[in-house]
């Protein structure tokens, strides 16, 4: 017997199950497990029964599946396992599709652009209103030929309209998304993050998207804030989007993040201008803590909720947790200066620490080693949802950054060194 073959001695040693175990689940799992016969009749596994029946032991023995619901969610494996293989290089998720970007222009949305060209869509559509940042970004992506550049804002609903004409995927990044000026002008922050996201979900429906992916924040989580507020609604948008949409395909999910590193409007180049400039360095406290996440990272975690997506979901990655003190600390050791700290006391709307999901989003959630799955509360259509490597969450996930396993200070630096940003 060749040695790619496994005896059943060998397969309950490395699975950790007895022999009666590994019958019964192969009468139960019978469309999964199908052993190898020698020519003397003995059972014989490959490597690929050893994988199956790992996965069987997860759900069943840490997981708590039942057999039933165990075997829904192989079968459903297959069919996603093959979407994620599509999207990881052996197929092309994106391949010849249209997509429109708006906040194009953005850290992220420029991120965004330049992971999706890598895919050969047919074009891309850069959606923003400020013709500068346009210019720029012309200027830096050289003249890419499958880039297309709008000038418009999410308020106008005609211009989305027209910018979306026969679009494939939507990635809805615009927003208004300080928290100081929305808390100063919040009707603006209505007619952008809320108004503006329902022209986008309006547009996306009279073109028929296939799928229309909102970027939220962690801000979102019982918010006290005006930007954490319209972006909640937002989010409530585009989940109930999937109960209106009638017959039209388009999938309406969004993603949440925490505090994506050297993006604008981020703490780190406000704190390297201040250093570079000679000033003290300008804190609110020095007990506030934050979720964070490297630019690629969050690119790569909108990739797998457009997959993933099934409609009305809120994706939120496992993100680690930092003091920003030890953060503005790392950043003085790297640079060199050390101009003194001045505590200035939280802004209006600000808060001390951030949440990644509420209590009840908990109940609803289900968990993956890389992500929290926050379904919708009434699920749209028939089926249930089902996603690969997905279990449910024990015990108590609600997540809040202040009382998370902080990353010390050299895992902060790696992590700063790994986006160049010291």
């Amino acid at each position: 017997m060749g040695t790619e073959f496994l005896s059943i001695g060998q397969l309950c040693q490395r699975v950790g199950i007895k022999a009666h175990t590994l019958r019964y689940w192969e009468k139960e799992f019978g469309n999964f497990l199908k052993p190898y016969r020698s020519k003397g009749g003995h059972r014989r596994y490959r490597e690929d029964d050893l994988k199956t029946l790992l996965k069987i032991k997860r759900l069943l023995k840490d997981k708590k599946y039942t057999i039933r619901g165990a075997r829904e969610i192989l079968s459903n494996d297959g069919v996603e396992n093959e979407r994620e293989e599509k999207y990881s290089g052996k197929g092309n998720f994106f391949h010849k599709k249209k997509i429109l970007i708006t906040g194009g222009t953005g850290t992220v949305g420029k991120e965004l652009t330049r992971q999706l060209l890598q895919f050969d869509p047919s074009v891309i559509r850069i959606y923003s209103r400020d013709e500068t940042k346009q210019f720029e970004m012309q200027e830096e992506f050289g003249g890419v030929e499958n880039i297309r550049y709008f000038v418009g804002d999410v308020r106008d609903v005609k211009r989305l309209e027209m910018a979306m004409e026969e679009v494939d995927f939507v990635f809805h990044l615009a927003a208004l998304k300080h928290v100081a000026s929305c808390e100063y002008n919040p009707f603006e922050a209505i007619n952008t993050n809320v108004y503006g996201s329902q022209n986008v979900i309006d547009a996306a429906l009279k073109v028929n998207a296939e799928k229309v992916i909102f970027t939220s924040t962690d801000k979102a989580v019982n918010p006290t804030s005006t930007m954490g507020a319209t972006k909640l609604m937002a989010e409530k948008l585009f989940t109930a989007a999937n109960y209106y949409k009638g017959k039209r395909r388009t999938i309406f999910a969004s993603v949440r993040f925490g505090n994506v590193l050297g993006s604008r409007g981020s703490i780190i180049p406000l704190f390297k201008r201040q250093l570079l400039n000679g000033k003290k360095i300008t804190l609110t406290s020095k007990k506030m803590t934050r979720f964070v996440m490297l630019l690629k990272e969050a690119v790569n975690f909108i990739f797998k909720a457009t997959l993933l997506a099934k409609g009305g979901e809120v994706f939120v990655p496992k993100m680690p947790v930092v003091k920003i003190i030890d953060l503005l600390e790392v950043i003085e050791e790297s640079l060199g200066f050390k101009n003194g700290i001045e505590e200035i006391g939280i802004k209006p709307g600000e808060k001390l620490y951030e949440e990644l999901m509420t209590k009840d989003e908990e109940r609803r959630s289900l968990e993956r080693d890389d992500m929290f799955i926050i379904l919708p509360p009434k699920k749209f259509g028939s089926g249930r949802y089902f996603y690969p490597d997905v279990y449910i969450s024990k015990g108590d996930n609600h997540c809040s950054s202040e009382n998370g396993e902080f990353l010390n200070k050299e895992e902060i630096k790696e992590l700063l060194r790994k986006e160049n940003l010291i």
